[in-house]
């Protein structure tokens, strides 16, 4: 039970090799045969193949990369551990969502188990002297985020609400080196590396597992209710304890059904999950640098796009208020651009339309209440807009306005509080121009992993 033949994954190797050069010969192949003889047509679907080749290429050569790491990643040359974040977009965060749970993974010559489970307030108030935890990087995390508990000017010391907030930052790799430098700090082991998956990969593992039942809850969870439980439903459950029970015996029964019994075939855990990866809600992250270089290549890092000079735009959501009012949330953004001119100068205008469609109250306190003393239901966050081109000027429900400005991974960003009401839509829009480096590049977008996704429309001059 629990256990990974990792002779046959070493097995793997051979074939997949194989595979590598065979793809690599066709394509060789088709690159010989192009020809400006040959009629357009067939010119045509010549390239299209050549096109699906190098796509397989790329996908062989990351399953060979794969069965080449994996042994060491399940434990076949010591000792493997690994942190787990269970994240909840209902109150959102930077990365998608608040770690309300985590668990440790350790593996042994592939044999996986979970070592611990908790909840954040364990961590919060774990280790030897939770008062004197310190990060030693990185320098672009502590000058960004470091003022929401993870670093004391006076000190250097983090704070308690350092694990409330750990998932802010919208980049998974600056997330798991925090991870690994806190955790052994709050009464944890060294870790080889991390993961973070929210509730609707809770219920694509659901449907591997089949139904669960939990003692108090109505209904079996399945892969069509998982995930509103875990944003919704749970919050019913009053007792602290019993919910934090609950949660531990469907991360744990998740875990024993997959390794207990058959996992599923390589081509239906990619088809199943990997929609969730290119969303960003379940990630990977190793203090290995081959490792890491492993997830990247396979769209599981879980980090903020690259500008690489060219123009994007990115609206990150964190949740000020200690609610659950997330659940609730639209956010809908728009992009004008304008026209390139000769100098390479272009503007444009970005659009935040956010409506907080939470009633003001019928619901528990958990998850209408907030910290500041607002109204129930109140939608308190800290807004940042990620662009390309810098802020020139910014309205709010169109009245001049201010948000504080800087660059953050290779982008520029604009952040602000602002509170919206139960019902109440606000409206912030961002006037942007500069010159970009690279203007001919794709515009680059990401999409926030909420509860309720909308992506960015853009249109042009």
């Amino acid at each position: 039970k629990g256990q990974i033949d990792l002779d046959a994954v070493r097995g793997l190797v051979a074939p997949f090799t194989s595979l590598q050069t065979a793809i690599a010969g066709v394509g060789a192949a088709l690159a010989d045969a192009d020809s400006q003889w040959l009629t357009p047509m067939v010119r045509t679907r010549l390239h299209e193949f050549e096109d699906d080749m190098a796509k397989n290429k790329v996908r062989a050569d990351n399953a060979v990369l794969a069965a080449q790491l994996a042994p060491a990643m399940l434990g076949a040359d010591g000792t493997r551990r690994y942190f787990v974040a269970f994240t909840t977009p209902a109150e959102a965060r930077g990365l998608g969502g608040f770690m309300g749970n985590w668990a440790e993974m350790t593996i042994e010559n592939g044999h996986i188990s979970m070592s611990e489970f908790g909840r954040h307030t364990d961590l919060s108030n774990g280790g030897p002297d939770p008062g004197n935890r310190r990060l030693n990087g990185p320098a672009e995390f502590i000058d960004r985020w470091g003022r929401f508990g993870f670093y004391d000017p006076a000190d250097g010391t983090t704070a308690v609400q350092a694990w409330s907030n750990i998932t802010m930052p919208p980049d998974f790799a600056m997330v798991g080196d925090v991870i690994a430098q806190l955790y052994p700090q709050s009464g944890g082991r060294k870790i080889d590396g991390a993961f973070a998956l929210d509730p609707q990969t809770m219920a694509a593992l659901v449907s591997f597992t089949g139904a669960i039942t939990l003692d108090g809850v109505d209904e079996p969870l399945t892969a069509a209710n998982t995930a509103n439980f875990i944003i919704r439903d749970q919050y019913n459950i009053t007792q602290l304890d019993d919910r934090v029970d609950l949660l531990d015996t469907i991360a744990r029964t998740v875990v024993d059904r997959l390794l207990g019994g058959s996992m599923p075939e390589p081509a239906e855990l990619a088809r199943t999950l990997g929609p969730l990866t290119r969303q960003g809600r379940l990630m990977g992250w190793s203090a290995d640098p081959a490792e890491e270089s492993l997830f990247v290549k396979i769209g599981m890092s879980g980090a903020f796009p690259a500008l690489d000079g060219g123009d994007g735009v990115a609206v990150v959501v964190d949740n000020a208020a200690g609610n659950k009012a997330d659940a609730f949330l639209d956010v809908a953004t728009s992009y004008r651009i304008g026209t390139l001119d000769a100098s390479g100068f272009r503007d444009g205008t970005v659009t935040i339309t956010l409506t907080n469609n939470a009633p003001a109250g019928g619901l528990p306190d958990y998850v209408l209440a907030n910290a500041v003393d607002l109204p129930l239901g109140t939608n308190r966050m800290f807004l940042s807009v990620y662009t390309g081109l810098a802020m020139e000027s910014v309205t709010v429900d169109g009245e001049p306005s201010t948000m504080e400005t800087g660059t953050s991974l290779g982008w520029n960003v604009a952040s602000t509080f602002l509170n919206i009401p139960p019902g109440g839509t606000r409206v912030v829009t961002l006037q942007v121009a500069g010159v970009l480096a690279s203007p001919e590049r794709e515009l680059v977008t990401r999409d926030q992993p909420i509860v309720r996704v909308q992506p960015v429309v853009v249109s042009r001059d």
